[in-house]
């Protein structure tokens, strides 16, 4: 039997993705299930299993390439069959399937128009020989050779357009041709960097990941109408429980994960908030399943942290770093950080005082978590030295009405303002 090995889609808005490197090669026999390759989808690295197992003929696709989905990529066969014909079939059928630069894949997948000169697949052509192009690099990549001080400009890419993915950082590692420092000393950096060197400017084609990023916050932003709740919260207790939780051997707990208990318990009081909707009809979930939102070099994700209601704090700290570790590797697997109930997008870290959060569709809503700062409160009539949080609810007005978002914010306040109730 001949079997097709078509890309699949990994997650629901994938359209394409990156191969980012083949782990079988034609001759090899493999089994039903076994990981053929890896795959970076618009949201992670994810491993590819074979459906059949068998011996693998041909690869039709080579590492580092950008594939659509359902591109038939190789050829397995159970009995030695002869292969010609669905070879020529399946090069027929891919001819259909060429995959267009990520820019203007991401521009064709959405419908959208061509993307602003600003980001552009190729350089203007008024002045071709003035525009110096910065290494492309896959986030991925760009993660690993961060992590080993590699020089980019000095690692040759094998993927579409000369990208350099993860399969040639990995090789510089080994061989170690690319360390960083090997040319001119560099110039000593001010400890926050605010003057640099004029450089050429750079066209920066949008990748997978941010483009469907693109796409998805701006059909949120412009279908969905969104109005904001927001509240200031006395953060003394709550601040002050966090110092003392770090006292305790092996306990690793921060403002973040007393957040996420107190808004999983919030939403079990108020389950309007922890719904989502898909034009028609509201869901409402009685299990808070929390999204995270983690930065990643080039968009973010959102892994998912289930049953957050019934987890204690502990619990909570220990998924969230174990998630937040996968989503910087893009190690997740798609039922990580696919569906949730509520999403949390805290840049507290960052020292930002406030901001509003874009909806992440079908979810109706988001918190957005500012910063804990030093400022004056009023306590029985006087003006004392405190510390504030302040907090900004996005929801989605067609499933949520103001009343029950000014709700869920009092419940929140309340738990954080007398945190010890996270812990029971």
């Amino acid at each position: 039997m001949i079997t097709e090995l078509t890309f699949p889609a990994l997650s629901p808005t994938m359209s394409e993705g990156t191969l980012v490197t083949w782990r079988v090669k034609p001759g090899d026999v493999i089994k039903s299930g076994q990981v053929v390759a890896e795959i970076q989808t618009d949201k992670a690295v994810a491993e590819w299993e074979s459906p059949e197992g068998g011996t693998v003929r041909e690869l039709l696709v080579a590492a580092g390439s950008v594939v659509k989905v359902n591109t038939i990529s190789a050829i397995v066969t159970s009995k030695g069959e002869d292969i010609t014909a669905a070879l020529a079939a399946a090069k027929k059928t891919n001819e259909a399937l060429v995959t267009a630069p990520a820019a203007e894949a991401a521009a064709q997948t959405s419908g959208a128009p061509k993307p602003a000169p600003n980001f552009a697949a190729t350089p203007a052509p008024a002045k071709p020989a003035q525009v110096k192009k910065g290494p492309r690099v896959s986030p991925v990549a760009a993660r690993i050779a961060a992590e080993h001080g590699l020089d980019l400009t000095r690692i040759a890419g094998s993927g579409p357009d000369g990208r350099i993915v993860r399969a040639d950082v990995e090789r510089a590692v080994k061989d170690g041709s690319a360390k960083a420092g090997g040319g001119p000393a560099a110039p000593i950096k001010p400890k926050i960097k605010v003057l640099r060197a004029d450089a050429a400017d750079q066209t920066l084609p949008m990748s997978p990941m941010r483009g469907v990023i693109a796409q998805r916050l701006q059909a949120s932003k412009q279908q969905l109408p969104h109005f904001y709740v927001e509240d200031t919260v006395d953060a003394a207790f709550l601040h002050s429980l966090r110092d003392q939780l770090k006292l305790l051997d092996g306990v690793r707990v921060t403002t973040n994960d007393l957040i996420v208990r107190a808004c999983a318990l919030a939403l079990r009081a108020h389950p309007r908030l922890n719904a989502t909707f898909d034009g028609k009809a509201v869901t409402q979930f009685d299990s808070a399943d929390i999204s995270i939102a983690v930065a990643l070099p080039d968009g973010l994700i959102t892994p998912i942290v289930r049953q957050a209601h019934g987890k204690s704090v502990r619990q909570i700290s220990d998924e969230i770093r174990v998630l937040a570790k996968k989503a910087q590797d893009g190690k997740l697997a798609p039922g990580e950080f696919q569906g949730g109930s509520f999403t949390i997008s805290n840049l507290g870290a960052t020292g930002i005082a406030a901001f509003s959060a874009i909806i992440n569709p079908p979810q109706v809503a988001i918190l957005a978590v500012g910063a804990i700062r030093d400022a004056a409160v009023v306590k029985d009539g006087q003006v004392v030295a405190g510390k504030t949080m302040r907090l900004t609810l996005s929801a989605d007005h067609r499933a949520v009405d103001g009343a029950d978002a000014a709700a869920f914010m009092k419940t929140l306040r309340e738990l954080l303002e007398a945190p010890a109730t996270l812990l029971v």
